[in-house]
Formats: C-alpha cells, structure tokens, sequence
C-alpha cells in the first residue's frame, strides 16, 4: 500500500474515532442510532424484545416481551454497509441455547438454488442447447453450510460450495500476492475455449492462479429462494445464451458480451444481469443482519461470542452494485422489465409511479419514434436505442428493507446514494457529480458493476466511461459513518478492484472496449470475452453493380496511421476527386471522429476551388437544412458529415453519387445505408432521378487497426484476406 492511501485511511480512522466514543470501537461492535443522545448510547440497554424470523428473511416483533410488557418503539440502530440502520430483530431467548439451530421454519428463508459455474465444453454444447437451465432448491443441510460462519467446519464447506461467501470472503482464497501483482501488471493468460450458450469465448486468467484455488474458489453460486417463484415467471422459457450468463455471472468472472443481434438474447441478458445483482445485494444484506442480530444477542445476554466468529462482512459504503446506462429509457426498461418483476409478493415497490413519470415522455409528448409511419422510416435499431427519455443525465438508487425497495428518485446526491444499495446512474451524471462533489465516494464499494450500451456510451463521451471505471473501488474521502472494526479488510488494503466483478454488454467489438477490458478489469477471478468469427458483412445489402474500392493504408502505429490517412486523403483522394467529372460533384465524405471532421473541413477551406457543405453532431438544425437542400440541388459539389451525426439523426441524404468513407464506420449498417442514399426514393415515393448503379462507386481507406469494423462490414474471411495479402487495393462489385 503506498504512503498515499496509508495516509488517507489513517485520516478517515481519526475523523471516525472523533465522531464516537472510542471504546465503541471494539471489534464486533455497533453504535447505537443517530437518534439516540450519546449519554443514551453509552448506557446499559434493556435486552431487546424477542422476534421471529420470518420465511422471506424478514423480522416481526412479538406484541409482548419477555416481562409482558409492550415493546419499545425505539431500535437499536446498527451498521449495515457504512450506514446507520435499524435492526429491529434479535433471537429468541429460548433458540440461544441451542448453539444459532434453526427451525424448520427458519431454514425455508435459507433454501438456495445452486447454478452450475462450470460451462459445458464443446461436445456438450448440444446438451445444454436443449435442455433448459434448471433452477433446483437445495436442500436445508446444505443451506445452513452456506450461510453459517460460526464453527470452522462450515466455514470451509460454505467457501467450496458457494462462489459468493468464497469470493468475497474475509480473506478470499482467489487473493494471493501473484494474482494481484499479474492483474495489476496486466499479466494474463489467455485461452480460447467453446460455452455452451456463449460459443467461442477467450477466457483470461493472472498468471498466479493456481489450478488447486480455481477448483476451491470458483463454486457455484446460490440463488436467494424468494427471487426464484418471480424470475421463473418473468422469464419461463430462459435462451442458452440466458442460461449461460446467469453460469458465468454466477462464478464472479467479469463478461464481456457484444455480437448479439436477437431481441430474445439481449433482454435474456440483461435478464440474467439483474438476477444475478439482486441475488448479490440481498445475500450481502442477508450476512449483514444476521451477524448484526448475533452482536445484539451476545451484548443483550453478556455472553462472549464464539472465537471463530468474525464479525469483518462490510465495506466503506453501501451500495455494492452499480448499474451504468446511456439514457433514462434504458433505466426505465431495465427496472420496470427486469428489475421490478425480480421482486417478491409481499414486498411493495415504493415510489414506483413517480420514477415511471420522471423517466418517460412528459405527458402529452408523443414519441415520433414510434408514431405510425413516421418511426417506419427510422431503422429499427434506431427505435431501439432512442425511443423514450433520451435524457443522458441522470444518477438515482434503489433501497432494498425487509418490506419494500425502495426508488430513491433524483436529484440525489452523495448523502442519499451512501444509503442504497444499487446506483443507477450515466457516465455523464457521475462525472458531473464528481466536479461538483469533489468525488465519487458512493462508488468506493461497488462489487458487481454492468455497463450496458456500451456503443451508445462512445457515441456520447467515451471519456466518461473511463473516468468510471477509474474511479471505482477507490478509498473514499470522508467515512460517512463507517464502521471501520467490521470493514474487510481487503477493502482497508485498497485491494477491492481485484474482486470486483464488471459486466459489459456492446452491439459491437471495438478497440476502445478491448482497451477497457484489458486493462480496467483487474478481476483475479478471471474474465472472460465472447469472440465471434462468423460475420458475414453488409456487401449483400448493397445493390449489384456498384463499384467500391478498398485502400489499404500501411502502418505500423496507430499515430503513424493517422497522419498516412490524412496524407492519402488531401494528396490522393481529393485531387482525383476535383479532377473527375462525376465525383467532381454530388460526392459524400463520411469521417467518423469529429477530430479528423476538423481536420478535414480546415484543409478544405484552404482550397480555392471547392464547394462543400460541413453538418456534424453539433450542427443546428437550421444549418443542418441548409447544407442538405445546398448538397440536393447541386449547389454545393462536396457534403462532409460525421458518423455521430448520422447516429443521433439518422437523415436520408441524398443527391450523393460517390461516397467517399475517410474512415470505416462503427456500425456496420451505416455502411449500407450511406451505399444505399443515391438510390432514395422522394419524399413523394417516388424516384425523382433514374440513378445508373455504374454510376455509383464508393472509396474506402482502411488498416489493419480497422479489422474489427472491417469485417462487420465485409465479413470475416474476406477481412482475414484484405489483411493479410501483398494487394493495396480490393474491389466490390
């Protein structure tokens, strides 16, 4: 740990120390509620009244305590993730005696189904294909081996069987000194391996893991009994892909899942994702009480509490999973779709109504999206991504209590998000937040984190992501109420980042999310990525006969490359474009950054004998008309647009008979749509000009840091050759 972090920490243990009395600081023990004077706390409490344990996991008081009389309305308030809580249940006086064994009754609200963490290989892909993923209740032995943590025994048959009580243990088996220092240099083995489910997938181990710790640490993990009855009805007839992810999620191995081009196995997806984070944050929870309930017992009756019982199950914070997203409407479909439906009978969702109004449409806005013939005309994909609230500024929680969960609606800030359990918030808000706030403590203790969208979120500001990621797992700057003698200690060791568990879910592979996944997920359990090889391309969406030419720019560094594509451009591409009859005019220049949109417009303003047009993501609408009707009607020969700006308007353009792609685009579509504009249709449905496709060519500069577009574009074996071969130049016909 360097001097910096030993520093901030010993900062946080004094401003903690001054806030209470120094002989609360015992190992094991609670402050009383905020409520509650300090001459009050430090007083001799009554024993507190008895209380049932409910099947749910929830506490009902008894009408009368031991003496007969009413209980107390007061609680003992208590430490539940770095915030002060009531507790409000303790253990019968008459089941002290027998050692914490548990009713019948008691042990139904313990029962767990255990999801297989070992995908199956290749040769029972087929298997797993059609059968379903069952969900099978354990039995109450091994519930109880689970969850009890009081005798030696159980503990080590809890780390065997469940990857949740294994991983984030007090000291994880996974967490050795070579792990960590593997992760932490980026030292990874790599192996390509066949899922059930998922298909071919790259899974990345540190180079420290041990063979013997992967079979102790990576067990199955366990589904809280009250999620089963609703996601069995929220989602009957689960997808292998579904299946599958709800297995590797389970094992706490970071995912990295993109390619995936059905509805079904995208929401199958995210499905699995809040499942599986609704089962962490409640298990947390569940650990939590209990041993809250056994500290009040063992203070209540003066009794020492067993020597192997430890007592270390929280973090700095609350809020252990995070759940980043691009717009409100993906919130919204999220929660209402998936999250929400998670939720047993007998727990109410409070504040739902007014979350359903904040991240909708106002009232009496019609969404064009999806109104009638207009949202036809939009790709589908488009609908999907914009159709809603497509606010990108937003941070809110959610509240999980023994009765209800709880919207925690914004404007909120740190104070209101330290006390939820889920943060569902966008790039933009927390970075917003942290200039404002000096930090992002809330995010201090995040131990699952899901990043969906994330093609939309480089569309935004990929930046932000990063600036995320980056501050993740951090040592928080204030304490804000931490009970730092039952902190694990893994968290005082600044060592959180290497258990945190991030899912990221793309349309699309890019360089910058391999970046992301590379060197931000420092899981030491592993990570795994889905790797695709079977594209086909979007050449077959393009009409025959339409000429488009593949330059190869050759480069051995990414910098390099830069300056080679601007050269090929302003010394090859243009002058042979002014010097031709055809694409002297009605020629369309495609660039995807808005850095080289810059570069290019400026070049261009120096040239004397040129007429072009310039719109991108931050052109007004008027501008926008102008350039469009100028570039129609043959008034302007040259129209320069950027990919962001066809990604957030997604405009038919036309009058374009040469398009000219500086760069390939991200989206694969795009490509066919842009080849597609000089054969649109008016806005009358009919076509206007008779358009000769030997008309029509395209220009396309490439390299070999674009293989990732480019064989979504012109599929897998065609981009393999287009790489690899001594020719510069290929040609579509």
């Amino acid at each position: 740990m360097s001097s910096a972090v030993q520093l901030k920490l010993l900062t946080l243990l004094n401003v903690s120390a001054i806030k209470r009395p120094f002989d609360l600081d015992v190992p094991g023990g609670h402050r009383s509620s905020p409520t509650l004077s300090r001459e009050t706390s430090l007083t001799p409490q009554q024993p507190p009244q008895p209380s049932t344990i409910e099947a749910n996991g929830s506490s009902s008081s008894s009408s009368r305590g031991a003496d007969g009389e009413p209980p107390k309305k007061k609680k003992k308030g208590v430490i539940f993730g770095g915030v002060i809580g009531p507790s409000g249940s303790t253990i019968k006086d008459g089941e002290a005696s027998k050692s914490g064994k548990k009713s019948k009754k008691n042990k139904k609200s313990e029962k767990a189904v255990e999801v297989d963490a070992e995908a199956p290989t290749a040769s029972a892909s087929a298997e797993a294909s059609t059968s379903a993923f069952a969900l099978e209740p354990e039995s109450d032995s091994s519930s109880d081996e689970a969850e009890t943590t009081t005798s030696k025994s159980t503990t080590t048959t809890s780390s065997t069987s469940d990857a949740f009580t294994s991983h984030f243990s007090i000291n994880p088996p996974i967490l050795t000194e070579p792990t960590r220092e593997a992760a932490e240099a980026h030292e990874w083995t790599s192996r390509r391996r066949v899922l059930g489910g998922l298909g071919r997938v790259v899974e990345c181990l540190p180079k420290g893991f041990a063979e013997d710790v992967e079979g102790e640490s990576s067990g199955s993990s366990r589904i809280t009994p009250s999620l089963l009855p609703t996601y069995k009805s929220n989602s009957p007839n689960p997808t292998d892909l579904e299946n599958a992810a709800l297995r590797t999620m389970g094992g706490y191995k970071d995912m990295y899942l993109h390619g995936m081009e059905r509805d079904e196995d995208i929401e199958g997806v995210r499905g699995a994702a809040m499942l599986h984070a609704v089962n962490h944050v409640l298990k947390s929870r569940r650990k939590i009480i209990r041993n809250n309930e056994k500290l009040a017992h063992a203070q209540s009756n003066s009794t020492p509490l067993p020597a192997s019982f430890d007592p270390r199950d929280q973090s700095f914070t609350r809020p252990k999973v995070l759940l980043l997203l691009p717009f409100r409407s993906w919130a919204l479909h999220y929660l209402v779709d998936h999250l929400f439906p998670l939720a047993p009978k007998e727990n109410q969702i409070e504040n739902l109504r007014p979350f359903v109004s904040s991240f909708s449409l106002p009232e009496g806005v019609e969404d064009p999206l999806l109104d009638g013939e207009k949202g036809k005309s939009y790709p589908r994909d488009h609908v999907k991504t914009f159709s809603g609230n497509s606010d990108d500024n937003f941070r809110f929680g959610i509240k999980f209590t023994r009765k209800a969960w709880r919207v925690v609606l914004p404007p909120c800030g740190e104070d209101k998000l330290i006390g939820c359990d889920i943060i569902v918030a966008s790039p933009l808000a927390l970075r917003m937040a942290s200039d404002k706030e000096g930090g992002v403590d809330s995010l201090s203790s995040i131990e699952v984190v899901v990043a969906d969208g994330l093609d939309v979120m480089a569309m935004q500001n990929w930046e932000h992501v990063q600036f995320v990621f980056q501050n993740m797992n951090k040592i928080p700057n204030n304490p804000h109420g931490c009970d730092f003698s039952r902190v694990k200690p893994w968290y005082l060791d600044n060592q959180a980042k290497f258990l945190r568990q991030s899912i990221l879910i793309s349309r699309y592979d890019t360089p910058e999310f391999r970046s992301l996944f590379n060197k931000s997920l420092l899981n030491v359990q592993g990570k795994i990525r889905v790797e695709r090889t079977d594209f086909d391309g979007v050449l077959g969406h393009v009409r025959k006969g339409v000429k488009q030419v593949f330059t190869r720019l050759r480069g051995e560094d990414a910098l390099e490359e830069l300056e080679i594509r601007f050269k090929l451009f302003t010394e090859t591409t243009l002058p042979a474009l002014m010097k031709s009859a055809v694409s002297s005019s009605n020629t369309l220049i495609v660039v995807p950054s808005y850095f080289d949109f810059v570069r290019v417009t400026g070049h261009m303003r120096k040239m004397d004998k040129i007429s072009f047009a310039a719109i991108s993501e931050y052109s007004s609408n008027q501008e926008i008309s102008a350039a469009r009707t100028g570039f129609f009607k043959g008034k302007k020969s040259f129209l320069v647009i950027t990919e962001r700006f066809h990604f957030y308007r997604r405009y038919r353009l036309r009058g374009a008979k040469t398009i000219v792609f500086y760069a390939l685009p991200e989206h694969a579509d795009f490509y066919a749509e842009f080849m597609a504009s000089p054969f649109l249709p008016s806005a009358t449905g009919k076509q206007t000009i008779d358009i000769d496709e030997a008309e029509v060519t395209s220009r396309v500069a490439y390299s070999k840091f674009d293989y990732l577009k480019l064989e979504r574009i012109v599929g897998t074996e065609n981009a393999k050759r287009m790489i690899t071969d001594d020719e510069s130049k290929f040609t579509f016909v």
